[in-house]
């Protein structure tokens, strides 16, 4: 059993946990859920040994987290980083499956067997021979996964597994956990959305650095206070299944489409949709890129205005595909415009996956107004379009002072995000900009990206996380195998699981369950 005792910890004069009590048994899974700057990654760390109480005790089956026993600690609890490059040690995918069970001192038909399992179970057997730097990011949080769970922990701890994943390996590594589970398991997820309630024995909602509530999933739905404290209440998802608690049902093991048709049939379940501005359009014609004699594109084709959505599974190109957008990947062939002309670096804003790939300088606000500052203006102006940018993203005045690298995962994207706004470029490409981020933060990315498409800004959001963002969008862009299979308005998109389907994807849950109503309403 993992046992926090009135645990409290800070970063030099900043509190960042106080007074927590918690406990995860054999057998079980636990949500804990929290805005940004929660405490919630720090918690994590905490209960596997990567940083030690400043007051309070941590106890894993009996031994106290010190000192001398934080290598058995670590070994009882499995921890899965939020950013799988700050896990990930060993150039080869295989080699870094089989670094823990090394390090364990196992024989190496062990180690072998122990990495071909956790291989398997994560779904990439396949790539066992590639270069880890070559995986996507979805790949390599899969592959990050597969390396805690070669080491057979009794226990895991999971930051935000999901926030690099497509639809399909969510729901496959949601199946991976309850067997976990029914086999007796212990494990604490860090979440974000309501999806991770599903199949939970119990939710904790942390908010400024102490636990707010505490209780059965189907509760938290039912209770104002905690959805708002979690920040649940601003998530597309939550309001059906807030419908869904109160006239008593039960969330179960995994979401049910058809008991979410039933509660959208009482509420709209059609969406209005966007306006497709065209004072500024971004595309590519003809754009093939291969990486080893591998195609990740090839010959795409497709342009966006207004705001235009490009889905795909994991390692479909979309990474790739943005690069090149930006002007910062060279095609082999074809090429990106802008407006006609083709793009020239630094034309088209670009917000990476990993915010960090991004953000250099000493402060917030040297980072946000570097990019004025390099287009011209003075040290005047530069400040003051980075502090617009900086409230624009919720980043708050008192972050501006501190290094971008001491923020939390969600208020590092949030600066990334700002940067990139402060040069006021004409187009944006967004790569995964809502992934860490709390529900609050993500509806008021979703409002900002709505209001530069109606100022004429050419925004294309390549992301894993559809449901949420068919509602703002004016097209939909699905690539599979690094080619075009479907271009079509977000308002077909947001009912057509079909289209997810041919792509290769999941059809994400709101889509399922809209599809279903709309047919009940139209029938």
């Amino acid at each position: 059993m993992i046992e926090l005792h009135d645990v409290g910890f800070s970063y030099g004069n900043a509190d960042v946990l106080r007074g927590v009590s918690l406990v995860v048994r054999p057998g079980e899974r636990v949500v804990l859920l929290g805005r940004n700057g929660s405490g919630k990654s720090t918690l994590s760390r905490l209960m596997n040994g990567s940083l030690l109480a400043s007051s309070g005790e941590v106890v894993v089956d009996g031994i106290t987290a010190v000192p001398g026993t934080r290598r058995a600690i670590a070994a009882a609890v499995g921890y899965v980083r939020q950013d799988p490059r700050n896990q990930i040690v060993s150039p080869l995918v295989r080699d870094e499956v089989e670094f823990g069970p090394r390090n364990l001192g196992l024989p190496r038909e062990e180690v072998r067997a122990r990495a071909e399992a956790a291989l398997a179970a994560c779904g990439l057997e396949a790539l066992r021979l590639r270069m880890t730097d070559e995986l996507s990011g979805g790949q390599q949080q899969l592959l990050s996964l597969a390396g805690v769970l070669a080491m057979s922990p009794r226990y895991l701890v999971l930051d935000e597994v999901g926030s690099h994943l497509d639809e399909a390996a969510r729901t496959a590594i949601a199946g991976l956990v309850r067997g976990l589970v029914r086999g007796g398991t212990g494990v604490l997820e860090v979440a974000h959305g309501p999806e991770a309630l599903f199949g939970a024995s119990r939710a904790i909602v942390l908010e400024g650095g102490c636990i707010a509530w505490e209780g059965r999933p189907e509760d938290l739905l039912r209770s104002e206070r905690a959805l708002r404290a979690s920040g649940l209440s601003d998530d597309p998802l939550t309001a059906p299944l807030v419908e869904l608690a109160t006239r008593g049902g039960m969330l179960g093991e995994s979401p049910d489409p058809a008991a979410l048709a039933d509660v959208l049939t009482v509420r709209d379940a059609s969406r209005e949709g966007v306006g497709r501005p065209d004072r500024h359009r971004l595309g590519l014609e003809r754009a093939s890129v291969s990486y080893g004699g591998l195609a990740a594109l090839d010959g795409v084709t497709f342009s966006c205005s207004g705001v235009t959505l490009l889905l795909g599974a994991s390692g479909s190109g979309k990474t790739t595909a943005a690069r090149v957008l930006a002007g910062v990947l060279a095609p082999d062939e074809g090429g990106a415009s802008l407006d006609g002309a083709p793009v020239r670096a630094g034309e088209v804003g670009l917000s990476f996956q990993r915010p960090e790939d991004q953000l250099f300088a000493d402060t917030v606000l040297d980072d946000l107004s570097f990019a004025p500052r390099m287009l011209g203006l003075g040290h005047r102006e530069a400040d003051a379009r980075a502090r617009d940018a900086a409230e624009r993203l919720g980043v708050t005045e008192d972050l501006l002072d501190r290094s971008p690298f001491e923020l939390s995962g969600g208020q590092m994207r949030r600066v990334a995000l700002a940067g990139v706004l402060a040069a006021r470029p004409r187009a944006c490409v967004l790569d995964e900009p809502s992934a860490g981020l709390d529900a609050p933060a993500r509806r008021s990315l979703r409002e900002l990206v709505s209001s530069l498409a109606r100022e004429g800004v050419a925004t294309l959001v390549v992301t894993h996380d559809a449901a949420e963002w068919l509602d703002v969008a004016g097209d939909v862009v699905l690539l599979a195998g690094g080619r075009v299979v479907a271009r079509v308005g977000a308002e077909e998109a947001a009912r057509s699981p079909e289209l997810f389907r041919a792509a290769g994807m999941e059809p994400p849950l709101l889509v399922r369950a809209r599809a279903m109503a709309w047919g009940e309403r139209n029938a």
